[in-house]
């Protein structure tokens, strides 16, 4: 069940798993499953306070973070990583080669990583995010909510500045200011 893909996740391989019926290996396995369920708990209540946090609509079971950064300062990637119920899914990670443009203007470079995702997305009826996360302040914000107008989509925005750890919301001025300590931000 559910503990045997948490852990074919880990090991980053399935594996054949046989339940004990009692015993102390069966003590062992009951505790494995009571401790997932107290984390399943946990990661809930963290995306019920990030949708309160952020004024979402509902909490951001799947998360789509992208990131600009730069090959030897001239070449822009982006890197999209997903989140789904607060945990990673390697399988959909994705990287972006920057084709419209040379140099490194992350904003420009935002802009054209979220027109292609959401192409995508549409193309392949693939999932659709709760929450678009992207790395960066105003300006990034900006041109990841004008790519979606282009496209044509209205999806959950913010931007996360690292260094002051602010969120960045549209239609909202003032930048929200999590506690360092608190799990959604950590998340």
């Amino acid at each position: 069940g559910e503990l045997v893909q948490d852990l074919e996740e880990i090991r980053g391989a399935s594996l054949l798993v046989t339940i004990p019926q009692r015993g102390r290996k069966k003590d062992l396995v009951d505790l494995a499953r009571e401790n997932l369920r107290q984390r399943r708990e946990t990661q809930s209540g963290t995306l019920l306070g990030l949708a309160r946090d952020l004024d979402l609509p509902r909490p951001p079971r799947r998360m789509e973070c992208i990131d600009i950064s730069h090959l030897g300062g001239r070449d822009a990637v982006a890197s999209l990583v997903v989140f789904e119920q607060g945990r990673p899914q390697k399988k959909a990670y994705r990287r972006y080669r920057i084709r419209t443009f040379e140099g490194n203007d992350d904003t420009r470079a935002m802009g054209e990583v979220v027109r292609r995702r959401v192409r995508r997305m549409l193309e392949e009826d693939g999932p659709c995010p709760d929450l678009v996360l992207i790395d960066g302040g105003v300006p990034q914000l900006h041109a990841a909510e004008r790519a979606l107008e282009e496209m044509g989509v209205m999806l959950p925005l913010a931007a996360l500045a690292k260094r002051e750890e602010l969120l960045y919301r549209p239609g909202r001025e003032e930048p929200i200011r999590l506690d360092d300590r608190d799990a959604g931000l950590r998340m």
